[in-house]
């Protein structure tokens, strides 16, 4: 068991405080908008998403991450902005983040070409008097608790149409590292960089019938790749079911429901297949977006 603790903790630590690999969610393209700021204003409607992620249930001190995300289209639509706030945990370690993004589109023929420009903070604590000590008068870990607020910025390009689109971001412009005083400090790697792509696009399989593959992949020189593969069958637009797959030998199961007009629902489940999946009991997720239109006759015929 404390083997297998390590190896956890080697597996998601270093994506919540490198400041580079950005947390993904397997139903990535539900909110865009936490890893591409470029995304802001693209559903030409106020929109509304929150996303609660439940990692290894039955695993003590598991990670969980949650998420919300608001973002319009200004007067004109040539602009969009947009608030991110997301919480990432695992036993210790915490961060925060709140981000506001900027996004500038242009028409391209019959698509949209947007960049965006994400910028805020980011506060990381490590909770060391949460652990259990043998020795109860360990200095080490009482009252002992680290945590800084840094400045976080992003970048990203969204291209779109009606039946496809392709993101490239950069989801965190700086690195952060524990100091040897326990405080964490700043600086800039540009080769260090972790570099987002994603995409997907609609292929009509009948009047009713739409099939969705959508992928995503997380590129950094100092970590091994990771790639999302997703696959989605809609009914009339209003109920999804798929499969997926994850690096690191997981499998996902997808559903979404339009419930009305403004209203959509996401569900994800995955397990872990070798090693692993023999002590964790797979990971949840649960989303929610709601989008500020009343009539179909405006309602955005894009639903990515």
């Amino acid at each position: 068991m404390f083997r297998l603790i390590i190896l956890l903790i080697i597996l998601v630590l270093p994506e919540m405080l490198s400041g580079q690999t950005p947390i993904l969610f397997n139903q990535f393209y539900f909110n865009t908008l936490s890893v591409n700021p470029a995304f802001a204003g693209s559903e030409n409607a106020m929109s509304a998403t929150i996303n609660y992620r439940n990692q290894w249930t039955g695993f003590d001190d598991a990670p969980k991450s949650s998420q919300l995300a608001l973002h319009s289209p200004l007067k004109g639509g040539r602009t969009g902005l947009g608030f991110h706030a997301e919480n990432n945990s695992i036993g210790i370690y915490e961060t925060t983040n709140i981000m506001g993004s900027y996004a500038y589109r242009v028409e391209v023929k019959d698509a949209t070409l947007s960049l965006g420009l994400g910028f805020g903070v980011a506060v990381y604590a490590v909770n060391w008097n949460n652990l259990q000590s043998i020795d109860r008068n360990d200095q080490l870990l009482t009252n002992n608790s680290s945590s800084a607020v840094m400045p976080v910025f992003n970048f990203g390009t969204y291209y779109y149409t009606k039946k496809y689109y392709i993101g490239i971001s950069i989801p965190s412009l700086l690195r952060y590292a524990e100091d040897d005083d326990g405080g964490f400090k700043a600086k800039n790697d540009m080769a260090a960089y972790s570099y987002l792509v994603n995409g997907g696009l609609d292929i009509d399989l009948s009047r009713d019938i739409i099939l969705r593959p959508s992928l995503s992949a997380a590129f950094n020189v100092k970590y091994p790749t990771r790639i999302y593969m997703n696959s989605m069958l809609g009914f009339k637009e209003k109920v999804w079911v798929g499969l997926g797959y994850r690096s690191q030998n997981t499998v996902i199961g997808l559903f979404q429901c339009q419930l009305n007009y403004q209203l959509r629902l996401a569900y994800a489940y995955d397990f872990a297949n070798g090693e692993l999946g023999k002590y964790l009991n797979g990971s949840h997720e649960i989303g929610l977006n709601y989008i500020f239109r009343y009539s179909r006759k405006v309602m955005s015929p894009r639903s990515f």
